[in-house]
């Protein structure tokens, strides 16, 4: 099961209502809940047997209705997306400087950023040409497939 799978599985379960899901297939098991798709970085999948497996301890994020709204009143911008559920990382390491910060002059193609899932780093690359205007997310905070990370002013 790859990642474009999960994805699918988890939007089909957000627009049914679904609480709850499991599957076992070829070896693989795989328990969601609502719980889990809301909390955890991205779903757990056991290869082999499939021991017990306890739900993920609720992870509390900062609201983000403030920089949606922001989001939602930025005309002209391009919003950066994340292409999938996991966890957003600004650098490329704890001790290393970030990718971009708020200001800087970017290209189509830069790296802005790192979306960890299902311990696969996944670098964010700009989609144009353009200025940093804001950064949505803090480092490590979980993200969602279609959420906005970045705000690029386009016309710089």
């Amino acid at each position: 099961m790859d990642i474009k799978e999960l994805e699918q599985i988890i939007s089909i379960l957000k627009s049914n209502g679904v609480t709850e899901f499991e599957l076992e297939q070829d070896g693989t098991h795989l328990k969601l809940s609502r719980a889990t798709l809301q909390a955890a970085a991205a779903p757990v999948a056991v290869q082999g047997e499939a021991p017990q497996i306890s739900p993920p301890p609720q992870v509390v994020a900062p609201s983000t209705a403030a920089p949606q709204a922001e989001v939602d009143e930025a005309e002209g911008m391009e919003k950066v997306e994340s292409p999938l559920v996991g966890t957003f990382y600004r650098k490329p390491s704890p001790d290393a400087d970030a990718f971009v910060k708020v200001d800087d002059i970017v290209k189509k193609g830069d790296t802005l950023c790192i979306v960890e899932a299902m311990k696969l780093m996944n670098e964010i690359e700009a989609p144009c040409d353009g200025k940093i205007v804001k950064i949505l997310l803090n480092d490590g905070q979980v993200v969602e497939f279609g959420e906005a990370l970045f705000l690029i002013d386009p016309n710089v």
